[in-house]
């Protein structure tokens, strides 16, 4: 049976070859021939028929592969026709030279470089954040933007990366059929992938991410998010920064206080005192006092409305508006409070006049109720109505010795203490009968101090908290200049009282002191100071003007009866309080300013402004720094499985694929699967291998292979 020539299957449409494709037959056989040039080194080149056998059982897709060899030979090739020449098409040169085939090159150079450019462009980019992290915006002097300068880098990284990327991935096609038979479609997949991202996700189901291939994939598709993760790395913030120009920064505190005057009597002499039970004489000289001004107003202005505490701060200079100060200490006045309630006793007396509240030219007798501390009690008639003449709503004192309060027994620096009885709104309005009135007691002290504090003005606004309070008193101050004897008993006999009456010795200056593991406890800079002097003209005057001018040791309201001679503007201050120890808290605040307001010692501090400063965001740069490590990876491992191989990198090179492609037997079988309308079952089905058979590296299909 005689085979027709490719040539003559292609000339008509009626021979056997294709007549048994349509007719579906199951017997048909038919044959195609094609030639083949191959070349001998001395440019003789022969061609031999190749013979193609298609059976039909059952299938038009089922056919197998023959080989048979052409005797005919041609002596002579196609010349190339030039104005001078008539040259072989495919005569050797007389010297052999290396042809580039792409324009990516024949060698890896290209890709290197870019893998060089690409790391060099991250590095830059991540030296420039460190460098730029927390820095001021206004430090940016660059002609471009640092989001510009981000931008561009991130460009550059990105698209040297991605192109070494495609490369690879082309090469990745031949290296695979190099190493194994396998579909054709696979070569297809490569192909794809080297385009761009989607290929590349197809490649990766394709192979299952189970092979080095896949990185290459994975970063293709990385490299979507490069830029979008790099314009999101740089963000703003502003914070209040310090300026050094400003200089003139300060807050008052005070080290040594010395306000009023605490002098001797030089008329009235010396008057004796009797202790007990030592019944030893002790002979104290009279003293004078004139309190301060500035002392009696900051009490006064500490009273007045003091249930608010909102009140003036200290004086500061801050000429940025915006100014810190570290931690420092200064001299101050505290208070404290504490409930006494549970201390009250309650009795009932019968008599005339019993009350807190009682007048010479009205008598009242009646059962009294009495609600009693041990020095102080609120007393009214029994059945009385606050409309009853002689009705106390309050009753106060004020004790000077701290031994003989509830709360402060142990406060050595105690400037007053103050005791407060009052009964509940209803007995005020009416709604209640003194019978039937809750009552509730309140001990409150005053008392110098030392603070330490934190301070910061933000916005020309002054904001200060009060880290730690001490009240500690160096017994070895204080103490009679003079040297008289029997001091020592005195001072034990008065409890150590600041306030001593008519009567006082020549004294040091009292001495406070903060305890030296305080500076590492609360962050003080370690030239805080830690003692601190009041002197005796401050303690005489001061305890004076509290304890007989603001405050004294019967006060009631409202104003009736014999007693409202003796009552001050400070007992409506406490009646009108609702919260006594913020009243208490806002007396010892207002008078703290001031003392430190009236000191020669100034804390320096900072002056600041609000400043906008660059952030990094680092967790963004993850995808670009792991984008980066598994391309250089990948490209590095796929240098090296070529050089490996043997193979020149072609990577995606058309002309290499138009040289290295399928065998002719291969491309015939493909087109005539074309031409009937199964190529792409005839792709699923074909298995072929990179191979050389003597005339170059090309894709092969395995020999006798069924396709069915």
């Amino acid at each position: 049976m005689a085979f027709p020539s490719l040539g003559d299957n292609e000339q008509s449409n009626t021979s056997p070859f294709f007549r048994g494709g349509l007719n579906h037959s199951s017997a048909n056989v038919s044959s195609v021939s094609t030639a083949q040039a191959t070349s001998s080194l001395h440019g003789q080149h022969e061609y031999r028929d190749q013979t193609y056998l298609h059976t039909r059982e059952g299938s038009p897709y089922s056919f197998a592969v023959g080989r048979k060899p052409l005797g005919s030979t041609i002596s002579s090739l196609p010349t190339l026709k030039t104005a001078n020449t008539n040259a072989p098409l495919l005569s050797s040169p007389s010297q052999p030279r290396r042809q580039v085939v792409s324009k990516r090159g024949s060698s890896w150079n290209w890709e290197i470089s870019a893998l060089v450019l690409s790391l060099g462009a991250i590095t830059t980019l991540v030296a420039l954040l460190i460098y730029a992290d927390g820095r001021s915006l206004a430090q940016w002097n660059s002609v471009l933007s640092l989001n510009t300068l981000v931008s561009t880098l991130g460009a550059i990284s990105r698209t040297s990366l991605a192109f070494a990327i495609s490369s690879c991935l082309g090469q990745a096609k031949w290296n695979w059929f190099r190493r194994r038979a396998d579909n054709l479609v696979a070569f297809d997949r490569f192909d794809d992938a080297s385009r761009g991202p989607w290929g590349s996700l197809w490649l990766i189901i394709w192979v299952r991410a189970c092979h080095w291939v896949a990185i290459g994939a994975i970063v293709t598709i990385i490299l979507i998010g490069f830029e979008p993760f790099l314009q999101t790395v740089i963000s703003f913030y502003g914070q209040i920064d310090a300026n050094p120009i400003s200089s003139e920064v300060q807050l008052g505190r005070s080290e040594v206080l010395d306000v009023g005057s605490y002098f001797k009597d030089g008329t009235s002499g010396l008057y004796s005192i009797n202790l007990t039970p030592s019944n030893t004489t002790v002979r104290l000289e009279t003293y004078n006092v004139l309190p301060d001004l500035g002392m009696l107003s900051s009490f006064n202005n500490g009273f007045y409305n003091s249930s608010n505490n909102v009140g003036r701060t200290t004086s500061f200079i801050c000429p940025t508006a915006n100014c810190t100060w570290p931690v420092f200490t200064s001299l101050a006045v505290c208070s404290a409070c504490s409930d006494v309630t549970s201390h009250l006793q309650r009795s009932v007396k019968f008599g005339s006049n019993l009350g807190t509240i009682s007048s010479h030219i009205m008598t009242v007798e009646a059962d009294y109720m009495a609600h009693s501390l041990p020095r102080l009690n609120l007393t009214n008639a029994n059945g009385a109505h606050r409309t009853n003449a002689g009705s106390a709503y309050m009753a106060a004192t004020v004790i000077t010795d701290p031994q003989l309060t509830i709360s402060f027994n142990n406060l050595t620096t105690m400037i007053t203490a103050v005791e407060v009885i009052k009964a509940v709104a209803g007995y005020e309005s009416g709604e209640l009968l003194w019978d039937d009135t809750p009552v509730s007691a309140t001990e409150c002290a005053l008392y110098f101090c030392t603070n330490a504090y934190r301070s910061v003005v933000e916005k020309g606004i002054l904001k200060e908290d009060i880290m730690a309070s001490w009240a500690e008193r160096d017994f070895s101050s204080y103490q009679d200049t003079q040297a008289r004897p029997n001091f020592d008993l005195y001072e034990k006999w008065n409890n150590y009282s600041l306030y001593t009456g008519e009567g006082d010795f020549d004294r040091s200056d009292l001495q406070l002191f903060i305890p030296q593991e305080a500076i590492k406890e609360y962050g003080m800079p370690d030239d805080a100071v830690l003692r601190f002097n009041v002197t005796e003209h401050t303690v005489g005057s001061t305890t004076h003007l509290v304890n007989r001018q603001l405050l004294t040791a019967s006060m009631a309201w409202p104003f009736w009866g014999d007693q409202s001679s003796d009552q001050t503007p400070t007992v409506q201050a406490l009646y009108q309080s609702t919260n006594l120890s913020a009243t208490f808290d806002h007396v010892a605040w207002t008078v703290s300013n001031w003392i430190r307001d009236v000191s020669s010692a100034k804390q320096l501090g900072v002056g600041g402004e609000w400043v906008i400063h660059i952030h990094v965001e680092w967790p963004y740069m993850i995808l670009p720094l792991l984008a980066m490590a598994l391309g250089l990876f990948y490209c590095l491992w796929s240098m090296w499985d070529t050089r490996k191989l043997h193979l020149q990198p072609w990577k995606t090179g058309m002309i290499a694929t138009l040289t290295h492609s399928v065998d002719a037997e291969t491309r015939a079988q493909l087109r005539h699967a074309d031409r009937n309308g199964y190529l792409e079952e005839a792709v699923k089905a074909m298995t072929v291998k990179f191979e050389d058979v003597g005339c170059g590296l090309e894709l092969r299909i395995e020999q006798n292979q069924d396709l069915s």
